[in-house]
């Protein structure tokens, strides 16, 4: 298995711009390339120490932004391409980025994901110190080269201080297969009885580390619906039945320890809750009709499936993170913000950690708001 390791280089190339203003005068309507005072992060520029040093210290915060949030696209990974994507944008007289676009670019989504981190600066609210001429702050373009690479890594991650293997030549399986294994859990799962009175539905999912042992550890567990303890106890339960029913996954010929995710759903079998559970189904239909629809470019149309699934269960996680990830893809920021806010407030979970500052921006909301 590859992986994708990103590797930034940045070079803040400096071209120079005869222009036609008089010597002592600074024409600031022109976008020069060279002045004797290029642009700063506050950060550096605010240091005491030499202006070589300042430039320095802006290369490298740059490159680190740039570095922390750029995404390898997938169709570039699946794709195996690689190469150097060159952008150029404009530090403006008021500490903006302006103009920003892809001079250089390799396929794949790669320029759109480069440009897509600088253009973040400005509702993510961080400034430049603008660049000067003669004392006098100017418009001063920049030039970077982004460097994207695929590089191998090991066959395995570490979760939580265990080895887990990502890549092997024999997977994981349940003996008798997914079919097998899903009599199973069906079979030994109980739907506690406190949930007849709710008519508590919903979806436990858990993600699990097999060992070559063949002991079983949940690593994770989400509780989609907020059924509660009785529910996520029974379904641990039903999980942790099925040691010893494991075909270990191999890699180089050894039993090797690696991850698989269940989802257990619950459904109440009282004729009261026929009606909670029959829009259970439905729900489930819309949200992967949704999905399936979505990613294959039907937007617009996934995206209602979605939104009926949601009406039917306005508190299921799984249907409110699909729909914030259209909503995200369709740059509807502030409806994004919304519903991966509330996935985070359902299922305490990190995934959307990163996300949330960002889509949450009121400066970046209103930038995409017309579309």
């Amino acid at each position: 298995m590859r992986n994708i390791i990103l590797t930034t280089i940045i070079a803040l190339l400096s071209i120079g711009l005869f222009s036609s203003t008089a010597i002592g005068q600074v024409d600031t309507a022109q976008v020069y390339n060279l002045v004797d005072q290029m642009p700063l992060i506050p950060n550096c520029g605010n240091m005491d120490t030499s202006y070589v040093a300042k430039q320095k210290c802006t290369q490298d915060l740059l490159l680190d932004f740039i570095y922390r949030n750029v995404q390898y696209p997938d169709s570039a990974r699946f794709n195996g391409i690689e190469g150097m994507v060159v952008l150029s944008f404009v530090i403006g007289r008021d500490s903006m980025i302006k103009e920003s676009k892809v001079v250089k670019d390799i396929g794949g989504g790669c320029g759109a994901a480069a440009l897509y981190v600088i253009n973040a600066m400005n509702p993510m609210n961080l400034r430049w110190m603008p660049g000067k001429k003669e004392g006098v702050p100017v418009d001063v373009r920049m030039t970077i080269p982004v460097k994207f690479k695929i590089k191998e890594i090991p066959p395995y991650t570490f979760i939580n201080g265990d080895t887990v293997y990502t890549e092997f030549e024999k997977p994981l399986t349940y003996k008798g297969g997914p079919t097998a294994l899903a009599n199973f859990i069906n079979t030994n799962k109980k739907y506690p009885v406190t949930g007849n009175t709710t008519c508590g539905v919903g979806t436990i999912e858990a993600k699990i580390l097999v060992r070559a042992s063949g002991a079983i550890e949940i690593l994770e567990l989400h509780d989609f619906n907020s059924l509660g303890v009785d529910f996520q106890f029974e379904g641990i339960s039903a999980i942790n039945a099925t040691t010893g029913q494991w075909e270990m996954a191999e890699y180089q010929g050894r039993k090797v320890p690696t991850t698989y995710v269940i989802r257990i759903d619950f459904q109440p079998s009282v004729d009261g809750c026929k009606n909670v559970t029959d829009n259970f189904k439905t729900a489930q239909e819309l949200a992967a009709t949704g999905s399936a629809l979505f990613n294959e470019g039907a937007q617009e149309e996934g995206l209602a499936k979605l939104d009926e699934a949601v009406t039917l269960f306005p508190n299921n996680a799984e249907y409110l993170y699909a729909r914030g990830q259209a909503h995200m893809e369709l740059n509807q920021m502030e409806k994004a913000c919304t519903d991966l806010t509330k996935v985070k407030e359902l299922l305490l979970v990190s995934w959307v950690d990163n996300l949330l500052p960002l889509i949450c921006n009121p400066a970046l909301q209103q930038e995409t708001s017309g579309n």
